[in-house]
């Protein structure tokens, strides 16, 4: 099975989609224009620099690079999850489970995010697993990419080895 064909894992939660990746290097792109653009300014020996744009050029560059170092932490944790998940493919088996609710919660403006419970049999016994990714200001095994996985059945992979659950994208229609 391949990693992109995988939405979500119980343990790490979903990882960046291409759509997102390519956002993100825009994104980091973007942030590096300022600094490169008061390094232009710099070498310009038109440009006068006074104190209040001294004072401009330094709190912008700060903000963006920043916003840059926020970009580099999503990035290596996104690489972080996808080496974990390929290293559960090597025994993955595809399976039937069932997805219900455990318990849903909202914090502050973030969407509601639902804790979950995978139930699934194999090799003639019935497994049960909780999800416990973490995001950033979230609680453990709130997630809102669970939500539209609740009361279904769903196809999952199970590591017998690492004993993860990685959820499966829904086949498009």
């Amino acid at each position: 099975m391949a990693l992109s064909n995988i939405e979500a894992s119980l343990s790490c939660g979903n990882f960046l989609s291409k759509k997102q990746l390519s956002f993100l290097y825009i994104s980091m792109v973007i942030c590096l224009i300022m600094p490169l653009l008061t390094l232009i300014l710099i070498i310009i020996p038109q440009v006068e620099w006074d104190s209040k744009l001294i004072l401009t050029m330094t709190l912008v560059n700060i903000i963006f690079l920043s916003f840059l170092g926020v970009m580099i932490y999503v990035k290596v944790k996104n690489d972080k999850i996808k080496k974990k998940i390929i290293m559960w493919l090597y025994d993955a088996v595809e399976l039937k489970a069932y997805c219900k609710k455990v318990d849903e919660n909202r914090l502050g403006i973030q969407p509601k995010a639902v804790k979950i419970q995978v139930k699934f049999e194999y090799n003639n016994k019935i497994y049960s697993r909780e999800s416990t990714a973490k995001i950033f200001g979230g609680q453990q095994g709130y997630l809102s990419i669970y939500k539209k996985y609740v009361s279904k059945k769903i196809r999952i992979l199970y590591s017998p080895k690492y004993d993860e659950v990685m959820i499966l994208k829904e086949p498009k229609h």
